[in-house]
């Protein structure tokens, strides 16, 4: 009931017609200051739309973005949307068969490949708490005089814990996005769009976002992010300090248990600065089991539901909010499930290709593969064809198709592997993935 009451609106509810009160843009400077930036903006439409408040804010049409191949479903649709021409995609560093960040000198190359890009946009840290290495990204960008953008939806709580990585922000991005509902306690949807410097127009930056937004934001929303604000600039430390002590915990007991191998500063190198202890990533193909299947297995007989899974992992979150009760009951439904697979041959674990096998070439606009004339074909026909759709293992909703870029057999042999193995697919006409969504020949 509280809820309902809390929903009044902002002008001539939460403050005036004329927002003379300035309520919302007191916050938002709370905001900005708490996170070291030179101004910070509110949304109630999630990431996506910051995302596309950020490309729109840093390119006009026609120009070119940098963007980099594990992209969130949403910077996709934004050029689908804009119809930006010459995307480029540095290429990824991908050991464990995990995609990580960007390597400064692979940014380097595709800058100077191509003078025309305006803006970066990379995508730190990944949903397995993996962090670029922003700082000397930062410094390539500046270099070709062009803004960096990131998108560090997981990545928001690092500026209120020193013992997390270091914030995009605080690295040298010009602009971040951050997902107040992931990492901090805000509401579904809310989300910040934080930047600093003089390569972005800050007036564009309000423009771009009013275009975009809802005229009538959830002022409880909003007030959420404030409160998240609030919370975390006094307690942060503490919260968040105990959620990785909490994730240690559970580090700690993952490295005893057989058959489980636990991702830890391995997976560090070029591309790859920093981990988050907090997403706790581990490897189930040693007891035979896909992540699929053990996330299935562990939900059904212990009613545990983990963050992530993937063809051969699962990634648990631990946050503010989880207790050693939490940790205990997640590791004793481990303890069971190596219990109930130890030795086990369950089936085929999907093979990822090699990153250059996985890499598609671009030969059509997004907007134009993706709005254009299309047709539908059996998955065996796609082969040489040109994708006209986003196909997503969810989560983290990374397209491994993107519209334009003409399908390989490598690429539609894995997708049919892990359809085979139990994924769940989001941005797909047909989720089975028997048909593929091409350009109409």
């Amino acid at each position: 009931m509280q809820a309902f009451e809390a929903d009044a609106g902002m002008n001539n509810g939460i403050d005036t017609r004329h927002q003379s009160w300035q309520v919302e843009p007191t916050a938002m400077e709370l905001f900005a200051k708490a996170v070291g930036a030179d101004q910070t903006l509110f949304s109630t439409n999630g990431s996506t739309l910051n995302v596309h408040v950020a490309i729109m804010a840093a390119i006009a049409p026609g120009e070119t973005l940098v963007m980099a191949r594990n992209g969130h479903k949403s910077a996709f649709s934004r050029l689908v949307l804009s119809g930006a021409p010459g995307l480029r995609r540095p290429r990824l560093r991908r050991p464990l068969e995990v995609a990580h960040g960007v390597e400064p000198a692979e940014l380097d190359r595709v800058l100077d490949e191509h003078p025309e890009a305006r803006a970066v946009l990379l995508f730190t840290p990944t949903y397995y708490g993996v962090s670029a290495d922003v700082s000397a990204l930062a410094d390539v960008a500046h270099a070709h005089g062009v803004p960096l953008l990131t998108d560090d939806a997981w990545g928001l709580d690092y500026s209120f814990c020193s013992r997390l990585p270091p914030s995009a922000l605080s690295s040298g991005a010009d602009l971040a996005i951050g997902s107040v509902h992931k990492t901090l306690n805000g509401f579904g949807q809310t989300s910040v769009l934080s930047m600093q410097g003089d390569l972005i127009d800050p007036s564009r930056l309000e423009m771009v976002l009013e275009l975009e937004q809802s005229t009538s934001a959830s002022a409880l929303l909003i007030s959420s992010i404030d409160a998240a604000r609030r919370q975390f600039e006094r307690d942060g430390e503490q919260l968040l300090g105990r959620a990785i002590d909490h994730a240690e915990r559970l580090r700690t007991a993952i490295c005893e248990l057989p058959g489980l191998d636990l991702m830890g500063e391995d997976v560090l190198g070029p591309g790859a600065m920093a981990l988050d202890a907090t997403h706790v990533t581990f490897d189930v193909v040693g007891l035979g089991l896909t992540g699929f299947a053990a996330d299935d297995w562990l939900r059904e007989h212990h009613r545990i539901h983990v963050e992530l899974s993937d063809h051969r992992r699962l990634t648990a979150l631990i946050t503010y909010a989880d207790s050693d009760d939490n940790i205990d009951r997640l590791v004793a439904g481990l303890l069971d499930l190596v219990a109930a697979h130890d030795g086990a041959d369950h089936g085929p674990i999907p093979d990822v290709p090699a990153p250059e096998r996985l890499r598609m070439e671009t030969v059509m606009l997004p907007r134009d593969a993706f709005l254009g004339a299309t047709e539908t074909v059996p998955w065996r026909e796609s082969v040489g064809r040109v994708s006209a759709e986003m196909i997503c293992p969810y989560p983290p909703g990374i397209p491994i198709t993107a519209p334009g870029e003409r399908l390989t057999s490598e690429v539609v042999d894995y997708l049919e592997q892990l359809a085979g193995a139990g994924v769940m697919v989001e941005g797909a006409a047909d989720e089975s993935l028997e048909t593929f969504r091409v350009v109409a020949s």
